[in-house]
Formats: structure tokens, C-alpha cells, sequence
């Protein structure tokens, strides 16, 4: 009785641990995937504008399942929603460039791109539209 007593004495808390863990990492790689994913749009986004008018590139972008939202504030932010386990927080992206979505996804100074909300495969569109902004939308 003492020998099965220890054994979960041990077994239990490293169990807890291990999940917790595991659940840690999960986090951090969503992070991870959501940091990538900003400034690869946000880097694409720059390279495309000082190439000119008319330049544009497709980036091929794996988004993961906790985006709820994904916006253009001000022309210079780039702003992902995601749900974590402590609630929902936003990670943002600046950029030098004046960013823009498709006309009927802005209002006023904010520019939603519903289709970068939920999980997926994404092919992200970057287009310089004029001399002045950049356009992201996905195809």
C-alpha cells in the first residue's frame, strides 16, 4: 500500500506539471506564428511600396486558429485580436508604410481583413495602389 501511495505521490504532480507545460508551449508558438506572420506582412508591405507603383507580391502564410480579428488602424498599425486562455489581447505591428485593406472594409481610419480571421493556409496579396499606400488583402 505504501509502494502505490508513493507512486502517485510522484506520478500526480509531474503530471500536472508536464501539462501546464505543454499548455505553456502550445502559447508560445501561436505567439510565434502570429509574430511571423505580422512582419513578414509588414516587411512585404515595405519592400513592395519603395519598389513603386503598380509592384506587388503574394506571401504564402500559415495563420493560426485563435485570430478573431484582423485590422488596419490609422494606415500604420497592423492589429491581430487572438483569444488566448486569459482572455483576448491584440499584437500589433507597425509599419512605415501606410496600409490600406479593400475600400468596402474601411471606415473612417480603421480597415478590417475578415478573411486573416480564423485558421488556414492564406495567400496575402501586398500591392502598392499609389504613391502613397499599400494595399493587403487575400486571394
Amino acid at each position: 500500500m505504501l509502494v502505490i501511495a508513493l507512486t502517485f505521490a510522484i506520478i500526480v504532480p509531474t503530471s500536472y506539471l508536464f501539462y501546464n507545460y505543454s499548455r505553456e508551449s502550445v502559447q508560445e508558438l501561436t505567439d510565434a506564428q502570429i509574430t511571423k506572420l505580422g512582419r513578414s506582412i509588414t516587411d512585404a508591405a515595405e519592400s513592395v511600396f519603395y519598389s513603386g507603383q503598380g509592384s506587388k507580391t503574394v506571401l504564402e502564410l500559415n495563420v493560426p486558429d485563435n485570430i478573431g480579428s484582423a485590422l488596419i488602424i490609422d494606415g500604420k498599425e497592423l492589429v491581430f485580436n487572438v483569444t488566448t486562455r486569459f482572455g483576448v489581447s491584440e499584437i500589433v505591428f507597425f509599419s512605415s508604410v501606410n496600409l490600406t485593406a479593400a475600400s468596402p472594409n474601411c471606415i473612417t481610419n480603421v480597415c478590417t481583413i475578415p478573411e486573416l480571421a480564423g485558421s488556414g493556409f492564406k495567400k496575402v496579396k501586398i500591392e502598392a495602389i499609389s504613391k502613397n499606400s499599400v494595399e493587403v488583402s487575400i486571394i
